[in-house]
């Protein structure tokens, strides 16, 4: 046997262990559960920043799940866990929607979050079963939710999104092959609302997006076709929105039909960089897709110098139309002028 088929076969055997070690990590979630901190003093899980791309392109840019903080806990559950509350009691129809045919999935998807979240923040979160029925217990909230057996009348993707930071939708297949959006608790959406969209093929679904068609469509329809339970995903995306100063975090999280309000001199407090930390899980039971996007805010005041620089380059790298989209002509002059003022200051101080 020459050198190279024993590197190969050294390869893929090792290969096959790490396969083996990530699809026992997943399933088990051994990571250190959170039971000796407060989880009220857990800073947001680490967004993607942005990296400042000099010629626009629509990307995937997936990349392995970090499958120990599947879901998120932090410092502002309790905050975003009220207006999550206010918006399943005032805007239930347009944030939550569920297919008949999802039902299955749905409950999967809930069970899976239960097990997560027991596993991981077991000094939040706690579960009973009593014959067929699973009781879950929020701590923090003193919420208590009863699922499964027979109870029907249990929503089981409205208890998810009530339990968890992030909101969750379930994708399954058509007859012609294509995933559309069968359930959705999208609680803090851009620009749309599940009312809007529920049943929509994921590629009706991206249609208002520059050059998605021409550049990702087809990757996007592979990937989904080739994720395992076993292959679970990541992906992140950011977009600008203006606020006004005296708006709550209500209106800031839940932005349906525009993301700049009727703020045409903008501060750079009033600048929010939207980021969404985007996931991907096969479910091993019903075959369904679990997408989770967790929604991180920063103003532009806060963001660090690198990636403020990062969102200048990017600014003005989008062409004319993709700029009209993002909203470029309400925020990027404030945004490329600080960008300007901060950079001038730094250079100063290294002098």
């Amino acid at each position: 046997m020459n050198n190279s088929i024993c590197a190969g076969v050294a390869f893929a055997f090792l290969f096959l262990i790490i396969s083996k070690f990530r699809t026992s990590l997943f399933s088990k979630w051994t990571s250190k559960p959170c039971t000796e901190v407060n989880c009220n003093d857990l800073k947001p899980y680490p967004a993607q920043p942005i990296k400042g791309r000099e010629r626009y392109r629509v990307m995937m840019d997936v990349r392995r799940l970090d499958v120990a903080n599947w879901l998120t806990v932090d410092n502002n559950y309790m905050a975003e866990h009220v207006v999550r509350g206010q918006l399943l009691e005032k805007e239930k129809s347009k944030v939550l929607q569920c297919l008949p045919e999802s039902y299955d999935a749905c409950m999967e998807a809930l069970e899976e979050v239960v097990d997560f979240l027991c596993q991981r923040f077991s000094t939040v979160f706690e579960r009973k079963k009593s014959g067929d029925e699973w009781t879950i217990h929020n701590k923090m909230t003193g919420e208590t939710f009863v699922f499964g057996g027979q109870n029907k009348e249990v929503d089981p993707l409205e208890v998810a999104v009530r339990l968890t930071m992030e909101d969750l939708s379930i994708l399954m297949k058509n007859e012609d092959d294509e995933y559309y959006l069968a359930a959705s608790a999208s609680l803090f959406p851009v620009g749309w609302t599940v009312q809007e969209r529920i049943g929509w093929t994921i590629s009706r679904l991206h249609n208002p997006v520059p050059l998605w068609h021409q550049q990702v469509a087809n990757s996007v329809s592979k990937f989904l076709a080739r994720l395992t339970p076993e292959s679970p995903m990541e992906r992140s995306n950011y977009f600008v929105e203006v606020k006004r100063p005296d708006e709550e975090l209500f209106d800031i999280l839940y932005r349906p039909t525009s993301l700049s309000e009727d703020n045409p001199d903008p501060s750079p407090q009033d600048i929010v960089i939207r980021r969404e930390r985007q996931t991907f899980r096969r479910l091993p039971r019903t075959g369904a897709i679990v997408f989770g996007v967790k929604t991180f805010l920063t103003t532009l005041e806060e963001l660090p110098m690198q990636e403020l620089q990062n969102l200048a380059k990017e600014i003005k790298s989008w062409p004319e139309y993709v700029g009209e989209y993002k909203g470029r002509e309400v925020w990027g002059p404030k945004a490329l002028e600080f960008c300007e003022k901060k950079t001038r200051m730094m250079e100063k101080q290294e002098v």
